[in-house]
């Protein structure tokens, strides 16, 4: 806030950036070694610039979907958490959208769209932010790996579905 005026920032944040900003505030020291999902606020509450540039979002042990700057590109889409949704679908080519342009994300470029002469550039250095992304994960011990939608997504409200209890860790690479 400046002389009492909001600002807006259409800058990239995440729920994860709260723990390392809160941190800054309070003067905590995060253990050394460790690595963190998120990074500190810190700038962009002084009117700086960010120190992300890309979000990475998972369902699971799944990279479904990577935002750099203004593009996100879906590699995977599934319906929304409730036992008859629609199935995993890998997305090929990926879903292409410019969030600056269409923030609700209705309308994926087309390489063929006039919107953005850079299509496959754009998708290319969104496949190689992922790719680097992935290449740095270390995935720690799975400590859900039977799912069964029966019991983890039923609701009073809705018909029990068959129970088929099966195992949902998937490797996260084995797409890339």
């Amino acid at each position: 806030m400046e002389n009492g005026v909001a600002k807006v920032t259409t800058q990239l944040a995440s729920t994860m950036d709260l723990y390392a900003t809160i941190a800054e505030i309070s003067g905590a020291k995060l253990p050394a070694g460790v690595v963190y999902d998120g990074v500190s606020l810190m700038p962009v509450l002084k009117g700086e610039m960010s120190q992300r540039d890309s979000l990475f979002h998972w369902r699971g042990n799944k990279l479904m979907a990577v935002r750099h700057n203004q593009f996100k590109a879906h590699y995977y889409t599934e319906g929304e958490y409730e036992w008859n949704s629609p199935a995993l679908k890998k997305q090929d080519p990926p879903l292409l959208f410019d969030i600056s342009q269409d923030p609700a994300e209705r309308f994926p470029l087309k390489a063929s769209d006039n919107r953005h002469k850079n299509y496959t550039n754009i998708l290319n250095t969104l496949d190689k932010v992922a790719k680097q992304h992935l290449s740095g994960i270390v995935m720690g011990e799975e400590q859900m790996n039977m799912c069964d939608k029966s019991v983890s997504l039923w609701k009073p409200d809705l018909p029990v579905p068959p129970s088929k209890p099966y195992n949902c860790c998937q490797d996260p690479c084995s797409s890339w």
